[in-house]
């Protein structure tokens, strides 16, 4: 092979490796590696149904994964709704009420302004949805830009986040939790109340 061809070769591989680097799906899986095997540097916060915040911790080496109680399970069909935070080899256990798990970088939105959002409207203008949802499908993949508003389970606002690259997934190991990749960190909300949407959407 000339040696040019293997340079476009050489080229090629380099653009794919940077492409898949690039794309939030792919950073997903490479986020989930990290978390069990290294750990990442977290924020914790709980809060109660009126959105007050009644724990902020923060910690390395965090594992996230359901409690089971040996001593009860029975049969076939157990599955418990108990958190189980490992914490630097410390044990968390937590139901119920709504927490978020932070990853160091990502920050709450201070002073957002909600009140555009209570007549708010879109362009309305005419769209084929079935091509439309494959097309979200697929940059959500990417990642796209996107502002999350997250309430207590009462519908009390809790706080705003926004990406310019946001992929949304549902863990299937862990009910009532959603994660998402912003800006190359990670996300996790539990018995939430929450609007996840396209930045500019709404008018």
């Amino acid at each position: 092979m000339k040696k040019s061809g293997k340079l476009i070769l050489a080229a090629a591989a380099v653009l794919t490796v940077f492409t898949l680097t690039a794309c939030a799906a792919f950073q997903s899986v490479v986020e989930k590696i990290q978390g069990q095997l290294l750990g990442d540097n977290f924020k914790i916060l709980t809060y109660d149904d009126y959105g007050n915040n009644t724990l902020t911790a923060q910690g390395r080496n965090i594992n996230i994964g359901l409690f089971e109680n040996y001593a009860n399970k029975t049969g076939e069909g157990f599955e418990s709704e108990v958190l189980e935070i490992t914490v630097e080899g410390k044990q968390l256990l937590h139901v119920g009420s709504t927490i978020i798990f932070a990853e160091k970088g990502i920050d709450m939105i201070e002073d957002f302004d909600l009140s555009y959002l209570q007549e708010a409207t879109t362009e309305g203008k005419a769209t084929f949805v079935p091509l439309d949802r494959t097309v979200n499908k697929y940059t959500n993949l990417i990642g796209k830009k996107k502002t999350i508003i997250v309430k207590s389970q009462m519908g009390i606002l809790i706080g705003v986040y926004q990406g310019d690259k946001v992929l949304v997934e549902i863990p299937s190991d862990l009910p009532k939790m959603t994660r998402l990749i912003v800006d190359g960190k990670s996300l996790y909300i539990h018995r939430a109340d929450y609007e996840i949407f396209d930045t500019g959407m709404f008018q």
